[in-house]
């Protein structure tokens, strides 16, 4: 029954680009930053899409709305699908909102073709997931399946020093903890791959099997700062040299790891003079793997580098983690419903691992969860270019139906 159940793409598409009208950037993109007046604006449209499909919103004390379609056996735990409308500030049109409106597609197609489910479904727009504008990411998510604390999350603030609580309470969206999602038999999430294994592999969907393991440190290199005129180039104890060494060998390290990825992505020079030799460098090293031990090995890698390159350079060189997230496996069970639900509707599938985090890798900490992956062009997202084409999104929202069908079952 699941394949016989169409999805209408043209409405799918419709609401994408109806919602990809509220926060649009010039440059093609959206800014919908998390509860902010953009984000209130996409809630309100979703609240009223939901309405017409004759179901009520909840909201919980984080600003999560929820929307439950009623099963057969209704003291049976839902089936939990969905992501975010927040954005990065020069964000795309597809990151975190297909997942919502494919979510809604799901729905108005079931609706449409007259099918009860056993088990309740439940759609959900997660708060604040992208962390662009209260850090960390997923906050509230974190929050529901016990990662953070109400409190901390309350007290983030974003670059102009208003809280997440303020902000949120601004914009009218702070509802009742007791709305806080209590039980879920399976969640999934579609999402685009943003990255760019699919499209180069010709494959329609992805059956992620995971979320992997991300580590962040901080790398801090003293050397000695110097007059650039009069200092000879063998008395320079020059920090950002040292530290370019460190950048290059963790690329190396990365190219030599079996699926390790190595990012220096944010780099502060001391005294960040043009006369001057550098004194000091501070930067990030992110690393990320869909194995632990791939973690551990990229990291004493560049532990053996920094003393390695102190010694060569008479630099210090330090390296301090401040947060690791373990990799996540998803639920077998929800990954062989999408696998089945892509082979069922005759689409090629690649099975593959999120080099992101998502909502998902929280509720994947409580219960059985899975995502499924669409092609993004050229393999960008977090960018105002982002793409994927009409018939993907519709072939993704085609997979979460049948995937959710066999989760939830039919009355």
């Amino acid at each position: 029954m699941a394949a016989s159940v169409p999805i209408d793409s043209e409405r799918l598409w419709s609401s994408l680009m109806t919602m990809a009208e509220i926060g649009k950037t010039p440059g093609g993109g959206v800014r919908r930053l998390a509860l902010s007046d953009e984000d209130r604006a996409a809630r309100d449209r979703l609240a009223v899409w939901l309405a017409e499909a004759g179901l009520a919103v909840r909201l919980d004390d984080l600003g999560n709305m929820y929307a439950r379609r009623a099963g057969a056996d209704s003291g049976a735990a839902p089936v939990v699908f969905g992501s975010h409308l927040d954005t990065v500030p020069t964000g795309g049109r597809f990151d975190g909102v297909l997942g919502v409106i494919g979510a809604l597609e799901v729905i108005r197609a079931l609706d449409y073709a007259g099918i009860r489910t056993r088990a309740p479904l439940e759609l959900v727009n997660w708060t604040n997931e992208e962390g662009a504008r209260f850090a960390p990411a997923m906050l509230a998510s974190g929050v529901v399946c016990g990662r953070f604390t109400r409190e901390e999350a309350y007290a983030a603030r974003d670059a102009g020093g208003r809280t997440f609580g303020d902000e949120l309470a601004r914009i009218g969206c702070q509802g009742e903890t007791a709305n806080r999602l209590r039980g879920c038999a399976a969640y999934l999430e579609l999402h685009v791959e943003q990255g760019p294994v699919l499209e180069r592999a010709g494959t329609q969907i992805g059956v992620v099997e995971g979320i992997e393991g991300i580590s962040w440190s901080r790398i801090e290199v003293t050397g000695r700062a110097a007059h650039a005129g009069p200092t000879p180039t063998p008395d320079r104890r020059d920090a950002l040299v040292s530290a370019a060494k460190l950048v290059l060998l963790a690329r190396d390290t990365a190219e030599h790891l079996d699926g390790v990825r190595t990012t220096v992505g944010h780099v502060e020079v001391s005294p960040n003079t043009v006369n001057v030799v550098p004194g000091r460098v501070e930067m990030t090293l992110d690393v990320r793997s869909p194995r632990d031990a791939g973690l551990d090995e990229a990291l004493r890698a560049a532990d053996q580098a920094c003393a390695e390159i102190g010694k060569m350079d008479r630099v210090e060189a330090r390296r301090t983690e401040f947060w690791r997230s373990p990799v996540t496996p998803f639920s077998p069970v929800v990954i062989e419903a999408v696998a089945g639900a892509a082979k069922s509707r005759n689409f090629s599938a690649t099975r593959l691992w999120a080099g992101a985090g998502h909502d998902a890798k929280y509720m994947a900490d409580r219960y059985p969860a899975g995502m499924i992956f669409v092609p993004s062009k050229d393999g960008l997202s977090h960018n105002e270019a982002e793409w994927t084409p009409p018939e993907d999104c519709a072939r993704g929202a085609a997979v979460l139906l049948d995937a959710v069908l066999a989760l939830a079952g039919t009355a």
